[in-house]
């Protein structure tokens, strides 16, 4: 048996002249800079090989089939090839590197940028994104070619991501907003958003017989982004009034480190914001929120893993492999995801690992829900709406995860009598991403009979459109760290959706039918657009093409700054989500 692995060492060790460049940029993204200064070839480094995934195929069929699948079903899907895992070892062992791991479908190694250099044919640098602390990446690195079946990508020494986590406006307030005596409710919501607000605007009066609920409803936290309890409490008792009892709370979970302070200082927007919204709309469900840390391997110059609070990047990665590694009765229902990268801003491989993930979670029961940006058809904030491989064409652009086809991305109405598109609600074209057939017929419609030739060669009209439908997104009251502070933003419609789907889990759960699962091809059937608001009017912050601003108009129909419109009627809406 000693022969036939010496012969399969010897064939890998010489592969050094046959090899193929797996990731490459030719332009770092907008906000990035080099350092001077060049890693230490001894510096530790950590980086991991994704496997790839032979049996990844039936995934698309049993989503949109909308069929179930157990953990163990997951896994089987994941799992790698057994030879490919020895193969990849093999190579490593053979190429010097003894500090090897293998987990699920990836192989982690641990070794130094030198020897990382030589074993993918690349130069490592220092980067620094807005003068941050530093991280070593490459912008160029190759495999060889009796591997590139075996390993999709190498995470994450090509990762140049620059996400937009902040909301897009935040303004102090004397007071959470009460209503007048002499005003209408109507009028009212129309200077700050408030529970009531929604609840109105959407008709929502739904109750259970009991303070229990079977439906699980989880918010996504990351960077530090602690929701405070004693915030949440007082927010609930000025906006609500009693009608959400004093014991109702959520729980913590961390994951990858995730931590969860209770210091007034460190209360974050974002996660008081969410939860504050999914647990006023979204009484009685379970409600967690899930303090996830670090994204991947974050090391400073020296070869250390980054501090916490210097991260920039949200690790859409652990987060949903760790959903999926929840056994049956623990994975959550829906999802809330208040965050989003320029889709070119993320590798290219890394997002399509991470987009079958978030399918596999949605084929588990999960309606996963995400924050289409506040960009307008810029995507980010940060976009300069080129491309980065080195041709810089103008784009506009679409964000990430939103342009996976199997989560809903939420875009954003304003809070005015007759809603119109908020004016930083992020939509628009994949760059990689192809346009699933349910969506088909209602993005051509747009592209034909509304956008007629405008913004025409910015955008690829057969790719994935987004966002997929809206929610009311301006003037938010909330408290943070004890403060009243009015927020907008992409990332305030999104858990007013998530809760609106967990209060349908409810009623499907305690009538015993199962939890939605992936929502896409059901939100655009017939039956469900009769029952949503189309939204009309509106028209999106823009790229700059020949000196003049272009964004996305609003329209009847879908239209790429609010997608379908916003949910109508609840009870009209719950009753054609509980049909099939």
């Amino acid at each position: 048996m000693v022969l036939p692995l010496l012969v399969a060492v010897s064939a890998l060790t010489g592969l050094a002249s046959c090899m193929a460049a797996v990731e490459k940029a030719s332009t770092i993204p907008e906000g990035w800079q080099k350092l001077q200064q060049a890693p230490d070839a001894n510096n530790p480094l950590l980086m991991s090989f994704a496997l790839r995934q032979p049996n990844i195929d039936g995934l698309s069929d049993a989503i949109v089939q909308g069929r179930h699948l157990s953990q163990e079903d997951a896994w089987a899907m994941r799992q790698p090839d057994a030879e490919d895992v020895k193969t990849v070892e093999r190579w490593l062992a053979s190429s010097g590197i003894s500090e090897t791991k293998c987990e699920d479908d990836w192989v982690h190694v641990r070794t130094t940028v030198g020897e990382a250099e030589k074993l993918l044919g690349m130069k490592m640098e220092r980067y620094s994104f807005q003068g941050q602390p530093p991280v070593i990446r490459t912008t160029e690195y190759f495999l060889p070619d009796a591997l590139s079946k075996a390993i999709t990508f190498v995470h994450p020494i090509a990762n140049f991501m620059t996400p937009e986590h902040d909301v897009a406006a935040t303004r102090p307030m004397t007071t959470l907003m009460q209503k007048r005596d002499d005003e209408s409710l109507s009028a009212e919501c129309q200077r700050a958003i408030r529970p009531r607000c929604i609840l109105d605007q959407y008709s929502i009066n739904y109750t259970v017989p009991d303070g229990r609920s079977p439906s699980r409803f989880a918010v996504a936290g990351f960077l530090d982004q602690f929701a405070n309890y004693k915030d949440t409490a007082d927010f609930l008792a000025k906006t609500m009034q009693g009608s959400i009892p004093g014991s109702y709370n959520f729980t913590v979970r961390d994951i990858n480190g995730g931590q969860n302070s209770q210091d007034p200082a460190k209360a974050g927007s974002e996660a008081n914001l969410d939860m504050q919204y999914a647990m006023a709309i979204g009484y009685p469900t379970q409600l967690t929120y899930y303090s996830t840390g670090g994204r991947g391997v974050k090391i400073n110059d020296s070869g250390e893993p980054f501090p916490e609070e210097s991260s920039d990047n949200e690790p859409y990665l652990q987060m949903v492999q760790y959903m999926l590694s929840l056994p049956d009765d623990k994975v959550p229902h829906v999802i809330s995801m208040s965050y989003a990268d320029d889709e070119l801003s993320v590798p290219r491989p890394y997002a399509e690992r991470v987009c079958g993930l978030m399918g596999m979670l949605t084929a588990r029961g999960t309606s996963i829900i995400v924050a289409s940006g506040d960009g307008g058809a810029r995507g980010g904030r940060n976009s300069s709406c080129r491309t980065n491989d080195g041709s810089k064409k103008d784009i506009t652009m679409a964000t990430f995860p939103g342009s996976c086809p199997w989560v809903t991305s939420v875009g954003a109405t304003t809070n005015q009598a007759v809603p119109q598109g908020a004016y930083f609600s992020t939509g628009g074209f994949s760059q990689w991403f192809r346009q699933p057939p349910w969506q088909k017929e209602a993005v051509e419609t747009y592209v034909r009979d509304h956008l007629k030739g405008y913004l025409h060669g910015y955008y690829n009209p057969g790719m994935r459109a987004l966002p997929d439908i809206s929610a009311v997104g301006t003037q938010f009251s909330t408290i943070v760290g004890g403060v009243p502070v009015a927020l907008d933003g992409t990332s305030a419609s999104a858990p007013v959706f998530a809760a609106i789907i967990a209060l349908v889990n409810d009623a499907r759960l305690r009538r015993g039918k199962r939890a939605l699962g992936w929502l896409n091809a059901r939100l655009y059937s017939p039956e469900v657009r009769r029952v949503l608001s189309d939204t009309m009017g509106g028209t999106s912050k823009g790229c700059i093409f020949g000196g003049k601003e272009q964004g996305w108009p609003a329209a009847k129909g879908w239209d790429a700054i609010t997608g379908l419109g916003t949910p109508g009627k609840f009870d009209d809406f719950l009753r054609v989500m509980l049909a099939r």
